[in-house]
Parts: structure tokens; sequence; C-alpha cells
């Protein structure tokens, strides 16, 4: 009796162990698991915290562009009903958005509008392919300058041409009542040839009348991809004087607040690259300024 009594206590000592090790076992995995809650909290409330330390944090802003600019802005329709806008000025207000912290909406109106809707209060801001002019600053703030406008020539595949010393000789078209006019008068030994709109001077060049027209780079570039057998080339303002230069800026209201923070994240895409990127992207690496 005193030797089974020995061994029950010693067989309940044992699942007493036993029941005990499997519960220290297992309590690391439940400090594990509150370790990683808290840890998965933590960083939760630092990425809160970085976002609401941006600048525009929480703030939801009007944006009105004019979507028929191709590669600055476009917008199609899908079969659901769905509006999709693309392009380089897209690209930079998504960046914008995301580094600054804001949502936006968008307002598509005529481009003759969109002075009127910054006036009116309907907008925080236009970004839209809109160039400054001392004629609207008179009516809106602009950002600095995040393109510059470049001046392009078109040239028929097999002419030759490859640069402007190749223009002597030849006879090179723009759109009358432009200032690419005066651009063709200073080429030595080309002959001007204006014509009503972009599409016309296309027509005269495709069908071997001209073999050159001046215009915008972007021009270029679509009236290229839209039409086989034609190319072109920037124009380099050390070869030949192209004016002043157009800017590509961004629009305010008079007095908007939002003017430094725009400017000073434009300064920022200049400095990491990324304004470069997005213009390559769109418009091609000729077209980014140098300097």
């Amino acid at each position: 009796m005193i030797l089974a009594s020995l061994l029950a206590v010693s067989m309940l000592s044992g699942c007493g162990s036993s029941a005990a090790s499997s519960a220290s076992s297992e309590a690391p995995s439940s400090t594990a698991a509150s370790s990683e809650a808290s840890s998965q909290v933590s960083s939760s409330e630092a990425a809160a915290a970085s976002d609401s330390d941006k600048p525009l944090a929480g703030k939801e802003l009007k944006v009105a562009l004019s979507a028929n600019f191709k590669y600055f802005e476009s917008v199609t329709v899908d079969a659901q009903g769905n509006e999709k806008y693309e392009g380089l000025d897209i690209d930079i207000l998504d960046y914008m958005a995301e580094d600054l912290g804001f949502t936006y909406t968008i307002s598509n109106m005529p481009f003759s509008s969109l002075i009127g809707s910054l006036q009116a209060g309907q907008a925080d801001f236009v970004i839209s392919g809109m160039s400054y002019t001392e004629e609207r600053a008179e009516s809106v703030d602009f950002s600095d300058a995040y393109a510059t406008a470049k001046v392009g020539c078109l040239v028929r595949s097999d002419s030759g041409i490859t640069d402007v010393a190749g223009l002597s000789g030849q006879a090179v078209a723009c759109s009358a009542g432009t200032n690419y006019e005066k651009i063709i008068q200073s080429i030595e030994g080309a002959e001007l040839k204006t014509f009503d709109g972009q599409a016309a001077c296309t027509q005269e060049m495709l069908a071997g009348r001209v073999n050159a027209t001046i215009t915008g780079a972007t021009a270029c570039k679509k009236v290229c991809e839209e039409n086989e057998g034609l190319s072109y080339f920037i124009i380099d303002p050390s070869q030949l004087d192209v004016g002043s230069l157009s800017t590509y800026n961004i629009a305010f209201p008079k007095g908007s607040e939002l003017v430094p923070i725009f400017n000073e994240e434009i300064a920022k895409m200049k400095e990491n690259g990324k304004l470069d990127e997005i213009i390559s992207t769109w418009l091609g690496e000729d077209y980014i300024k140098e300097g």
C-alpha cells in the first residue's frame, strides 16, 4: 500500500509538471503575438503620424483642367462610364498629391474657362499645360515653371534634313499668324510658307510641296505618331534664336497660400529627378530642360 501510494503521488507530480511545462512553453507564443500586435499598432500610428506631417494632409482640393492637350492631359471613358485622365500634368498632380498629402477632384472644362474658374472660387488651382503670360498674371498667381516649351521642326523622313543648317534652300511651313513665322524668316536661305493651321501644314508636307514645318515640339511628336513618313528634331536655341520660350506653370487664385507650398514641391521634384522622369515619359528625353 505504501509503495502504491508513493507511485500514485509520483504519477500525479509528473502530470502536474508536464502541464506546467506545457503552459510555460505556450506563454512565449502569447507574448510574441501581443508583441506583434503592438508592433503593428505602432507601425500604423507611425504611418498616420507621418501622413499628418505632410503640408496639405487631409485637404481635398479642386483642380480645373482642359483635357484636350495630348501628352499633357486627356480623358477617356470606359465601358462603365468611368473617366480616366492621363498625361504629363496628371502624373505630376498624382505625385504631388501623394507627397503633400492631399486628395483632389477634377473639373474638366474649356481652356478659355480655366482662369475664370479660379477667379470665381470654383477651383483651388489649374494644371493644364498653361503658360505664364503677363496678361494672365494680372488675374491669377503662378507657380514656378515645371517645364519649358520647346520649338521643333517636322521634316519628311526622306528629306535628309536633320538640323537647322539643313533648312537652307528649303520651303519651310508654319501656321499663319504665329511667332514661328519670325523664326523661319531668320533662317538663312529658307523660304517661308504659311498655311491655315497645323493640319494644313502637315498635308503640304505629306504631298511633298514643303519639306519642313516649324511648330511646337509636342505637336511634332503627335503629328509623327499619326502620320508615316515624317520625323522631327528639337531646335537648339544656341543654333537658332527661337525667341522667348514659354514655360508651363500651375495657376492659382490671387493671394493663394498654396503657391509657396507648390513651388517648394516643384523644386523638390527637380532635385530628385522625378520631374525629368515624368517629362521624359510623355515628351521624350530631348524635351528635358537642361540646367
